[in-house]
């Protein structure tokens, strides 16, 4: 059933409760028994473009709530796009696959690009315009019972809070209507437009841009709204903000949604060269820092009555809201890694697009990113960190650990909300292995072995705190990463970790004792190996008959962590007692050259797969 069919079904607050996934008295309890005042916190945050950003997040209750509808929103709105919405491709703000470089596209390599944007977007959308487009439009036409309690979700104070989790796919729904007016505008001006929250954008190739969307005012290069697009704004209930409206010609830097467009979407020069400058201070120092402006109350005199915004105090002072001066504010890594994964997204297409013998080379930004994730994940370590070969191996480490608390507190320990590891595991997200140029599984942990002094030879700050653990399964596969070692340790079989470099460890899984190979897999017992899933059995290997046979995905997250409660653990002993000796070897001497575990560990487990054998 459509999302739309589930709607046009839904005629009472019960509907609405059973839709949403509440109770109706849950959802009654949210809606008209927590007080209006209590339901959201305000506070203030500043805006790029200087002023402030006044933001009202909900309750966690009511927020939940507006996610369930945003979500059912969102469904709405895209069979809308499907079913051939003119608008596709107009609005691309808080929509999958859109985004401001989306955005910025349809605007590159033009002769004009004309930039405005809406007065109080969200709290120009009140509750009447809410309800009543939920009962109006043609896409939706709901019972006016369930479209008032659709307005009551989403408004507070007779508007649409900046902050709720549906303000964003509300806005979209309610600015379908403005889109079409700027669409049909567009057109007769020869332009191409397009929306992103409340930043309109119009450009041309034409020698002279339309007096339908802006014209000048006076003999400065000042540009104002044309009248025709001053007429249609206000008609759909909106008012042109006419301190953010410009007209930027292709002689000059073009700007849209923060990209500069001239010829390709591309990012502000001085942005990237800040960005530069951020990670050289982190690599020597630990630290950098980021401009910021900090909204703040000043005690004002009033000359009159005081204005939206302000406060009334004692003695005729208004608190009024202003920008305090730029001050340099210690930055964080996620700070600084959101702001290199901004610029990579938006020029990695650019270098993807690049002919064979230049992609062979690494563009700049993908160096940086590359220096400042290697920085983060493999020098600045607040704790010990795993690195395996697979997704899968994670799951079973932490459900062994789990299992195995109490004998290895150095590990894990238990908090009264369950448990907390010690130890990291390495997330190889698709993202990490694109800027490293690494593959998955040994292959990556081969390169990774091979770059690593380089990537780390830089960094001059007090990192290295803790050691790195790459577990790497005791099979054929490990070949080329023994072959590595032997080179510069002099690899030696028997024994079951060796320090590789600075603060890198590479432990092996236990061998059997006749010096069989063995894979993460089979430290679990025969009976957890045998387990079947939906009829099917367990292979391990990356090619399987999925008509019978079922892999490690489903293994780790069916088996494993289902029934980890079940499952014998004590195999994992085999590596989780390398781990702490590893730890325990790396606090006693951090300078220390790289050396071997003398004594290998042999699990119980091992022995007991010797016996089946024999049998």
């Amino acid at each position: 059933m459509t999302a739309f069919k589930k709607l046009k079904e839904t005629q009472t607050l019960h509907d609405v409760a059973d839709l949403l996934g509440y109770k109706p008295k849950a959802l009654s309890y949210i809606l008209y028994k927590i007080p209006n005042e209590e339901k959201y916190t305000e506070f203030l945050i500043p805006k790029k473009s200087g002023g402030v950003r006044k933001i009202k997040a909900p309750i966690a209750p009511l927020k939940h709530l507006q996610q369930r509808l945003a979500t059912l929103l969102c469904k709405c709105l895209e069979e809308m796009c499907l079913h051939g919405i003119k608008t596709d491709k107009l609005s691309h703000g808080f929509r999958k696959k859109f985004t401001i470089m989306t955005n910025a596209s349809r605007h590159k390599n033009k002769r004009h690009v004309f930039n405005t944007d809406l007065n109080d977007f969200f709290p120009s959308i009140n509750f009447g315009r809410v309800r009543g487009f939920f009962i109006s439009n043609n896409h939706f036409k709901l019972n006016p019972q369930v479209a008032t309690i659709f307005a009551q979700i989403a408004c507070h104070n007779n508007e649409l809070p900046q902050g709720s989790p549906c303000s964003p796919v509300i806005s979209n729904l309610i600015g379908h209507i403005l889109d079409i007016r700027m669409s049909i505008l567009a057109s007769k001006a020869k332009c191409v437009y397009s929306r992103y929250a409340d930043d309109l954008t119009f450009s041309t190739n034409y020698k002279a841009f339309s007096d339908l969307i802006a014209k000048k005012d006076g003999s400065d290069n000042v540009w104002i709204a044309g009248k025709a697009l001053n007429k249609e704004i206000i008609k759909v209930g909106f008012t042109i903000n006419d301190k953010k409206t410009s007209l930027q010609h292709k002689t000059r830097r073009q700007i849209v949604t923060g990209l500069v467009v001239n010829e390709k979407v591309n990012i502000k020069r001085d942005y990237y060269k800040r960005a530069r400058s951020m990670c050289y201070s982190l690599f020597q120092t630990d630290e950098f820092f980021i401009e910021t402006t900090t909204p703040k109350k000043v005690p004002v005199a009033a000359s009159s009555e005081p204005t939206s915004g302000e406060t009334t105090s004692p003695g005729n002072i208004v608190a009024e809201t202003v920008e305090s001066p730029a001050v340099n504010k210690k930055g964080t890594l996620n700070q600084l890694e959101g702001i290199l994964s901004y610029i990579y997204q938006v020029k990695a297409p650019h270098d993807k697009r690049e002919s064979p013998v230049k992609r062979k080379t690494p563009s700049a930004i993908m160096k940086l990113y590359r220096e400042f994730l290697f920085y983060k994940h493999f020098f600045a370590l607040e704790r010990p960190l795993v690195i395996s070969e697979g997704k899968t191996d994670p799951i079973y480490m932490k459900c062994a650990l789990r299992q195995l608390a109490n004998e290895y507190k150095g590990l894990i320990q238990k908090t009264d909300n369950g448990y907390e590891y010690n130890i990291s595991f390495l997330n190889f997200s698709k993202n990490l292995s694109e800027v490293f140029s690494i593959a998955s599984g040994t292959s990556g942990l081969v390169d990774l072995l091979n770059f690593f002094d380089k990537y780390m030879h830089p960094f001059k700050g007090s990192g290295i705190k803790h050691p790195i653990i790459m577990l790497v399964d005791n099979d054929d596969g490990s070949k080329a990463i023994k072959n590595i070692i032997t080179k510069l340790h002099n690899y030696d079989s028997t024994k079951h970790y060796t320090r590789f470099s600075k603060n890198l460890y590479v432990v092996f899984t236990p061998i059997g004792e006749n010096g069989e190979n063995a894979a993460i897999e089979d430290l679990f017992d025969k009976e957890t190996l045998e387990i079947k899933v939906d009829g099917k059995k367990f292979n391990p290997a990356k090619k399987i008959d999925e008509k019978s046979e079922y892999g490690k995905i489903v293994f780790a997250k069916k088996v494993i962590n289902e029934h980890q409660n079940e499952i014998n653990f004590a195999g994992f002993k085999g590596i989780l007692t390398p781990f702490e000796a590893v730890i325990e070897d790396y606090k006693k001497g951090k300078d220390k050259q790289p050396e071997a575990m003398e004594e290998p560990v042999k699990t119980e487990l091992v022995k007991k797969k010797k016996k089946v054998k024999k049998e």
